[in-house]
């Protein structure tokens, strides 16, 4: 896997390996952080981070483990992730509930943009977002992002929302 590693004032971002699936399992036990995502059972996470683990190693990108630097524990995941229907990459995140509110998700997806930006050559990211999701549509705005499109993604209506490389702000 890779050795890729990033880190921030406040996290240590990992690649999401299969080392991670009873991490990404608690992750879906609770109703209210799976309210907008897919909830993973055993099985699930681990074709789940065996795909990611597939993505780091085809396309160098790819999903990390957010741990708190103070004491490694697991706070979520967030990253890149390609999208072939659309031919576009994703930054997407997804907490503990317990670590809502604190300002990780922004942390962690500013960090993964500006590393996106430089490692991937597209000229935008998206966040694709479920029009109810008012946490995740804030985070999108703090970080620079703006609606582009209303789409379907798995069978879910999402706005799109893009920041691109000329507007990042982190550049």
């Amino acid at each position: 896997m890779s050795e890729i590693r990033l880190d921030t004032e406040r996290l240590l971002l990992r690649p999401a390996g299969i080392g991670y699936v009873d991490d990404y399992v608690a992750l879906s036990e609770d109703p209210e952080v799976t309210r907008f995502v897919t909830a993973l059972d055993r099985r699930g996470a681990e074709e789940r981070l065996a795909a990611n683990e597939r993505e780091w190693h085809e396309r160098g990108h790819g999903m990390f483990a957010l741990l708190d630097r103070r004491d490694g524990r697991f706070l979520g995941r967030a990253g890149l992730r390609y999208w072939p229907q659309f031919d576009e990459t994703e930054i997407g995140w997804v907490l503990r509930r317990d670590a809502w509110g604190w300002g990780y998700a922004s942390e962690a997806a500013g960090a993964i943009l500006g590393w996106g930006f430089e490692l991937v050559p597209a000229p935008y990211f998206t966040a694709m977002i479920d029009p109810d999701n008012e946490r995740s549509i804030r985070v999108a705005r703090r970080l620079g992002l703006s609606p582009l499109r209303r789409d379907v993604l798995a069978g879910v209506p999402v706005v799109v929302y893009a920041v691109a490389r000329e507007d990042w702000a982190g550049s």
